[in-house]
């Protein structure tokens, strides 16, 4: 995600806490029928996500007329999730997924995830394995990424298929998860940073400092991209890089004293 659609998806998640939800069509029709207890789980997912803070409808994803209430007019083209053409079949999803988070897209075809679908492998994971369907959450902090991982890759996982790592696989998904951990505090200092460039006054230091965060902003990025192409190595170069970039920005800010 480039440093533009990092800024407003950022801006959407605040109006989103806000309390200003972005409205569809979709979810306004489903909402007023008498729903089965799964679909209602889907609909409060997609509303608690940031997929609906960021204006991201069902049709979207699923295809469909968002013009129309009328039924058959408003799921024409919609196919199930199962049919081999829908872009919400396992096959198809990453795909999907990588019409907007192209950046991501491209650094999981360099994985062996990636190689596994390619091989129409069926324990082969797609995003949807990491970060859910309707609420596409990041992985939490604290052991987020081994626990997910280990659902394939752990003890009593189908080793046939995608090989039991032993003691030094499981350290390096310990590894990822640091990785993981390292990336939500520096994406919360990145938070802080931001806020303080628009703080200051003088317009030679904020020109400055914005040079600075697009620097930092570019370095998140590659830690992204690094994370979902699984390149560990990468990704903790990407986060050394952003984390000194965050440190010189912060004494340049408090050198200056121009809040």
């Amino acid at each position: 995600m480039g440093p533009v659609r990092s800024v407003l998806l950022l801006l959407a998640m605040a109006a989103c806490a806000c309390g200003v939800w972005a409205q569809d069509p979709c979810v306004e029709c489903h909402a007023a029928q008498e729903l089965e207890e799964t679909e209602e789980f889907h609909l409060r997912q997609w509303r608690n996500s940031a997929h609906a803070a960021a204006g991201v409808s069902c049709a979207n994803c699923h295809g469909g007329n968002t013009s129309t209430f009328v039924k058959l007019r408003a799921h024409k083209g919609v196919l199930n999730s199962a049919h081999r053409d829908s872009p919400t079949n396992h096959w198809n999803l990453p795909q999907t997924c990588g019409r907007c988070h192209d950046a991501e897209y491209r650094a999981l075809q360099q994985s062996a995830h990636f190689a596994l679908l390619e091989r129409r492998v069926h324990a082969a994971p797609t995003c949807r394995t990491c970060h859910g369907s309707v609420a596409a959450q990041s992985l939490g902090v604290e052991g987020g990424l081994q626990a997910r991982c280990n659902r394939c890759h752990g003890p009593g996982a189908d080793h046939e298929v995608v090989g039991f790592p032993g003691e030094e696989g499981q350290e390096a998904l310990a590894r990822g998860g640091r990785n993981l951990a390292r990336l939500r505090s520096l994406g919360r200092q990145r938070s802080e940073v931001s806020r303080g460039v628009l703080r200051l006054r003088n317009p030679a230091q904020r020109h400055e400092a914005a040079d600075a965060l697009y620097a930092i902003n570019a370095h998140w990025d590659e830690a992204i991209e690094a994370g979902h192409a699984f390149h560990w190595g990468d990704w903790e170069s990407a986060l050394d890089a952003m984390e000194s970039a965050i440190g010189e920005l912060r004494s340049a800010m408090e050198a200056g004293g121009d809040h």
